[in-house]
């Protein structure tokens, strides 16, 4: 059985506390190491005048190392267990320091001007890009979506997602101005006389059309009902109806190739006019535009737009199910289409360098007023946090993270002590 190992977090705190060991232990060592060469320098200092100076060091050293250790002893707890004034620094302003620490953030961290900073030097659009281009994250996205999307369509209420969508249309439809938005549109393929494309598909179209058998048959016994010039006792009214179709066709193909072929056909510019006039009465026309508002409204509150709009709503979650099936059983060409679609998306979002500073630019404008709102509650929050913690866990944090640049401390002052001692022996002895 593999042996299941501490968490990333607890992994860490053991690791500072071997860390802060080893540094006490090292401050302690030093501290014992001045008192033992002070006390051999005493002992041979008779015979040996030159220890003074060793002397003069190791002593120093020894009460700068004493010194720093009750400073940094009594920033957290009582020094030798004795009640002294002003030691256990941490505990007994718990309360001061939260509502400092709380101030501080309010001020520091979540300014206006600091926040817009830190969101440009972030850069959390560029950063969202780069992390949608690795193939591992995508396929998570893909995950994500088809789990929601899942979720959503299995637990939503069947009647409200329906009268959802038919207010939505409803909506939309009401307010959409129908008659001006076909007439821009009508506006934009007229650019460039793009609407002619429109006029080649359709004459192409009716002539693939008239070109069926079924069709062919059906226009020949209408022409031979309306040949009532010709004695039915001949039997010629189908042929002289083949013969008349015939000629039809001929002449609608000529006319086909004359178009396609001259492109200030007569033809296409009765399309131009056409086109150009209903565009105008789309925009401008009361009668013609107050005709196309009524279609709309009737349309509208038809009632049969609600079984439509059911049905809509029925094949779609149909089709979206059947998409996201488990192991994608029932259509695996439909969910490779749908990891295609999603990896196209997201390609091209991480491609879009304008959309990522817009991305960064949406959330310094709009990050800076809502952080302003809940800035103090969020300072009385972190403040109320700090004075509910127990004391004893307060100050072992506070130490497990700095405590061992603080022995540090210990060892400095142990060899500044030594420094700042001998400096004065000598002085002392020269100036005798």
């Amino acid at each position: 059985m593999t042996a299941i190992g501490p968490t990333p977090k607890h992994s860490n705190d053991a690791l500072k506390r071997a860390r802060l060991r080893a540094a006490r232990l090292s401050a302690l060592a030093l501290l014992l190491g001045a008192g033992l060469l002070y006390t051999v320098a005493q002992y041979f200092r008779p015979g040996h005048p030159w220890l003074g100076f060793v002397a003069a060091f190791s002593g120093a050293a020894m009460i700068g190392a004493l010194a720093d250790w009750f400073a940094v002893v009594a920033l957290f707890r009582h020094p030798l267990g004795l009640p002294l004034p002003h030691t256990a620094i941490i505990a007994a302003n718990k309360g001061r320091i939260a509502d400092s620490l709380g101030e501080f953030i309010q001020s520091r961290f979540l300014s206006a001007d600091k926040i817009r900073e830190g969101v440009h030097a972030l850069g959390p659009g560029r950063r969202l890009g780069k992390w949608c281009l690795h193939e591992e994250n995508v396929a998570r996205i893909q995950s994500y979506l088809a789990q929601i999307v899942r979720h959503l369509l299995t637990t939503v209420d069947q009647k409200q997602a329906r009268a959802f969508l038919a207010n939505a249309l409803a909506r939309g439809l009401e307010t959409l101005d129908t008659g001006l938005l076909a007439g821009r549109l009508l506006d934009m393929l007229a650019e460039n006389r793009r609407h002619q494309w429109l006029l080649d598909e359709a004459l192409t179209q009716l002539y693939q059309f008239l070109q069926h058998d079924d069709v062919r048959q059906e226009l020949v016994h209408a022409i031979a009902r309306h040949m009532d010039f010709v004695p039915s006792t001949l039997n010629l009214d189908e042929r002289v109806g083949r013969a008349i179709l015939q000629r039809l066709y001929d002449a609608l193909q000529t006319v086909l190739q004359a178009v396609r072929e001259d492109h200030d056909h007569v033809l296409r510019r009765r399309f131009d006019e056409a086109v150009i006039d209903i565009s105008n009465k789309l925009k401008s026309d009361p009668l013609f535009r107050a005709r196309i508002q009524a279609m709309q409204t009737d349309l509208i509150y038809n009632p049969e737009m609600e079984i439509i709009i059911a049905a809509l709503w029925d094949g779609l979650q149909e089709w979206l199910l059947g998409q996201l099936e488990e192991g994608h059983k029932r259509s695996p060409q439909s969910a490779r289409t749908l990891a295609v679609a999603v990896r196209e998306l997201v390609a091209s979002f991480a491609n879009r360098p304008a959309l990522h500073a817009w991305i960064d630019a949406q959330i310094a404008s709009y990050a800076p007023p809502l952080v302003k709102r809940y800035r103090r509650t969020l300072g009385l929050f972190i403040a109320a946090q700090v004075k509910a913690w127990d004391d004893t866990f307060l100050i072992d944090q506070i130490e497990l993270n700095i405590g061992r640049d603080l022995q540090f401390i210990r060892i400095n002052g142990t060899l500044v002590g030594g420094i700042v001692g001998l400096v004065l022996y000598t002085v002392t002895r020269l100036i005798r």
